[in-house]
């Protein structure tokens, strides 16, 4: 909780900087260089807060890498190394990317469905596209997903909660997550919203009561987009 605290503080304290920064340029007391105004330094500046504030360091690497390579086209090169290593690096190279369509690593699952990580949690990238996945844990802990001008959904129906306190990272710009949840489970949503939100829209079964031993935490930034959790 600690970490997300400070990622409330920190873009709050950027927002606030930037905006007595443009306030003065406006009233001319203080001048402001052209490049400031450029969209490719915005996107530099999103990605430097994403990728330092957040775990979703894919996320903050595109935007980084859009706004850098707009400004200096023949450098876009780095895109593929960085991304290379990030592959390789990023949990043994196990990490599942959506670049403009749906993909599925190719392994044995369930009819329907796939089959859940041995370390108990997920990882979706969505860039420019969309996917739709099953997943069939036992001992979900969490994970990592980023839904970038795409969005996805996340089936957990058939996943049983780990006990104690599970963490689900989101980074949605410009996107959508939907995640299918059951109704039993224990859910806190401490997500960031900028220009967008996140909600539990989850129909209450009567009678039912939340493991308080299991709790789910859906921390993240949303910037210009949505998401949602039902069943």
């Amino acid at each position: 909780m600690q970490s997300h605290m400070t990622t409330r503080i920190l873009t709050g304290f950027v927002l606030v900087a930037l905006g007595i920064l443009f306030l003065l340029d406006n009233y001319e007391i203080l001048t402001l260089p052209e490049f400031v105004y450029s969209w490719e330094y915005l996107f530099i500046l999103f990605g430097i807060l994403i990728f330092f504030l957040t775990r979703s360091k894919t996320a903050g690497l595109i935007f980084i890498g859009i706004g850098l390579f707009n400004i200096a086209p023949e450098l876009w090169p780095l895109l593929l190394i960085l991304l290379g290593f990030y592959i390789l690096f990023r949990q043994g190279g196990r990490a599942k990317y959506n670049f403009g369509k749906k993909h599925y690593r190719h392994k044995p699952e369930p009819e329907g469905g796939k089959s859940g990580e041995e370390s108990g949690t997920i990882e979706e990238v969505s860039v420019f596209g969309g996917s739709s996945k099953n997943y069939y844990i036992n001992n979900f802990r969490g994970g990592n997903i980023v839904s970038i001008f795409g969005g996805s959904e996340i089936n957990l129906t058939n996943c049983k909660l780990a006990e104690g306190d599970n963490t689900l990272d989101i980074t949605i710009i410009f996107g959508g997550a939907t995640l299918i949840a059951p109704p039993g489970w224990k859910i806190v949503v401490d997500v960031l919203p900028i220009f967008g939100g996140f909600s539990d829209s989850r129909r209450k079964i009567p009678d039912s009561d939340f493991d308080e031993d299991k709790i789910l935490y859906i921390k993240g930034i949303i910037i210009f987009g949505g998401g949602e959790i039902k069943n």
